[in-house]
């Protein structure tokens, strides 16, 4: 992926960016997922709202693997590897990456300042990326009232 010098490392992934991201089912323009990343006593956590009971009670799960928990930042050589694919070519622009040993947190900053910050869920097999999924950050206050139940 060619990008222009001052772009080479995109945004960083601050402290703005923790919060609640959802992703939409095309077909219903419901939501289907619900996740949400944290910072924490230093590190960076990501949180999945499931079904914790029979009852339908909701709650946060930790995306952990054996227990590797915070998200860790990949380096520049390692985000450029796995996204220097035709199928991320366009648009142009960089991507920051925090992952643990299964789950990763994406930011994509676009090369036009006019675009919009994406954001993604990543799985990841071993050091095999698997499809990003594309999440949207919540706005919506019912959205972010989420947030406070209890991890």
């Amino acid at each position: 992926m060619q990008t222009s010098p001052s772009m080479q490392f995109g945004q960083p992934i601050l402290l703005d960016d923790q919060g609640i991201y959802y992703t939409v089912n095309r077909k219903t323009g419901g939501i289907n997922n619900v996740f949400q990343l944290v910072y924490e006593d230093d590190n960076w956590y990501l949180y999945q709202l499931k079904n914790t009971s029979k009852d339908g009670d909701m709650g946060w799960v930790i995306l952990a693997d054996q227990g590797d928990y915070a998200l860790m930042s990949v380096s520049t050589g390692t985000v450029r590897e796995l996204f220097d694919r035709p199928e991320f070519a366009e648009p142009k622009g960089a991507w920051q990456l925090m992952r643990n040993a299964r789950y990763g947190f994406g930011k994509f900053t676009p090369l036009a300042s006019a675009d919009v910050t994406r954001y993604a869920m990543i799985l990841f097999s071993g050091d095999e990326m698997l499809v990003p999924l594309l999440i949207e950050k919540a706005e919506d206050e019912l959205l972010q009232s989420l947030a406070t139940l209890a991890r």
